[in-house]
């Protein structure tokens, strides 16, 4: 239980080296986590490539093999029809209602004869055991046996596009507030006002790219990401495999 001022925090963890400002730091690191996951489908539109599309091919996992498992219950079945065979015998030979005499030339050799038998049968039984593998591919087991893959590939390409989306989207808010100086607010106002909030028109060239957006809302944002413009125009980017540079402007106020 962690106390600050008047807020009281109760974390179970089975860290018990680690000082509470650390806990609580790793908490929040991990929810950033889980917000920046939901986060990146519905603004950078990472999920429009995701696809459960599944591989269909024959399975090779090593699993049990059922005919061990069905020899494995027959050993099994020949060790209790052994055991039940001693102690018949037993029990027989402490009956002192048998006669001594029919004990001797009937019982125990009848006796004797079936523990054999259960003997044989328990030996065989072992050695046809130890024959089966006790694990196969699925596929030796069943030539039907199939497993569905995703297509981990583009899964990994969602991972990285997030990847370079935050790390763009972080050094788009960090420069923009070079010019906004908005400690507080620089992040949500970068999402929002700029990334969620404006449209604008793309223009192709053979020579070259022209973004034009729309004019954000505020006059502050706007003077701002003017200026960063023209820091990204000094040097304009471009797009991998294609040479052509690429520039933004804002579009005059009032105009579409």
């Amino acid at each position: 239980m962690f106390e600050h001022g008047q807020v009281v925090l109760q974390v179970l963890t089975s860290d018990f080296d680690a000082c509470p400002a650390e806990i609580l730091a790793w908490l929040k690191s991990r929810w950033r986590e889980e917000n920046f996951l939901k986060y990146a489908p519905d603004n950078y539109g990472t999920g429009q490539i995701c696809d459960y599309i599944a591989g269909i091919q024959a399975s090779t996992k090593v699993t049990g093999n059922p005919a061990r498992k069905a020899a494995s219950a027959s050993l099994r079945q020949a060790e209790k029809t052994l055991a039940a065979a001693r102690e018949s015998y037993a029990a027989m030979l402490a009956g002192p209602a048998i006669p001594a005499a029919v004990k001797n030339t009937k019982l125990i050799p009848a006796a004797g004869k079936k523990i054999t038998r259960a003997e044989k049968a328990l030996a065989q039984a072992e050695a046809a055991r130890d024959k089966i593998p006790a694990r196969l591919p699925a596929n030796i087991i069943d030539p039907h046996a199939q497993v569905a893959l995703l297509r981990a590939g583009r899964r990994g390409l969602q991972m990285v596009l997030r990847l370079l989306a935050h790390n763009a989207e972080h050094w788009l808010a960090s420069h923009l507030n070079a010019y906004l100086r908005d400690d507080d607010e620089y992040r949500a106002i970068t999402r929002q006002a700029i990334i969620r909030g404006l449209a604008g028109v793309i223009t192709y060239t053979p020579a070259a790219i022209s973004v034009r957006l729309d004019q954000p809302g505020s006059p502050r944002v706007a003077r701002a990401l003017e200026l960063l413009l023209d820091e990204i125009n000094a040097a304009p980017p471009t797009m991998p495999g294609d040479t052509r540079p690429i520039t933004y402007h804002l579009m005059p106020a009032g105009q579409i």
